[in-house]
């Protein structure tokens, strides 16, 4: 199938690929680097495509057709059956959580399944005979005629979940947010100084036990522990400093981008008998 064939041609150009030239964010969303959402019903299931093209629009396009493979493996659809997609635009241009609807007439009766788009995530590379979009895309994908598609906000912000993992181990809040470098530089340098105030406490100790055992070099011993004390302490300094910095960057630093499923809201009005009889008004999350 047209699906097979764009999925194995995207892998060999993976392969060939030299660099990449631009990309549509700086780190990749948590949904494809780590894992999808979960749904909070079984009408649907979340599904990662990948597609590639000459231009971004073209490896958007590409990205439906591979889908497609994934619709009709859940409906049963035959591959006899012809198929027509029909996508929800605003302006012109398609929106931030498009609605794709696949028609597929099989045996003369039309089949149709239903798909939302929730993020996209593109990177552009470059190869010896030009460029290529390489584009990610995160649907969700309907099981029965009617579903019940989860509301999806993202934010790159993370809060408590990457403070308490940095109060635990400097670093760690910074790698769970996908800042994998700066953790671990955060984690390293943590590692040294703590190294340092070792050593140094260790040196300081031993130059004022030969100040004891050697009371004729005194003055000498005294202040080579002096100076090592001091670079204890500085070590100390930049330990805490170092830690500080950690905590607050796990709190405030933007991470990857990931989704939040949002609460859904129902309204209901229902009559209301009492001291006032009327309406009421029922708001359920």
């Amino acid at each position: 199938m047209l699906a097979v064939l764009l999925l194995g041609t995207g892998c060999l150009m993976s392969l060939a690929a030299q660099d990449v030239v631009r990309k549509s964010e700086k780190m990749r969303p948590v949904w494809l680097s780590d894992k999808t959402p979960r749904t909070t019903n079984a009408t649907f299931h979340y599904r990662v495509v990948e597609a590639v093209g000459k231009t971004l629009d073209e490896a958007r396009h590409n990205c439906l057709l591979v889908l497609s493979e994934d619709v009709e493996r859940t409906w049963k659809v035959s591959g006899q059956g012809t198929q027509d997609i029909r996508s929800e635009q605003v302006n012109g241009n398609i929106s931030e959580q498009s609605v794709f609807t696949y028609h597929y007439d099989v045996a003369g009766e039309e089949v149709s399944v239903t798909t939302t788009r929730y993020d996209e995530y593109w990177e552009c590379r470059s190869y010896p005979d030009g460029m290529r979009y390489h584009c990610y895309m995160l649907f969700g994908v309907a099981d029965t005629a009617q579903p019940d598609f989860d509301r999806l906000s993202f934010t790159r912000k993370y809060g408590a979940r990457g403070l308490w993992r940095s109060m635990i181990i400097p670093g760690w809040g910074q790698m769970y947010k996908g800042s994998t470098v700066k953790g671990l530089c955060i984690l390293g340098g943590e590692v040294l100084l703590a190294t340092g105030i070792i050593v140094t406490e260790s040196q300081r100790s031993s130059y004022v036990k030969k100040m004891k055992e050697q009371p004729q070099h005194l003055q000498t011993y005294n202040t080579k522990a002096d100076n090592w004390s001091n670079a204890r302490n500085v070590c100390i300094g930049a330990a805490a400093a170092l830690y500080v910095y950690n905590l607050v960057d796990a709190l405030v630093a933007n991470g990857r981008k990931r989704a939040v499923t949002q609460k859904k809201v129902y309204f209901s009005l229902q009559p209301s008998v009492g001291d006032c009889n009327g309406i009421g008004l029922a708001l359920n999350f």
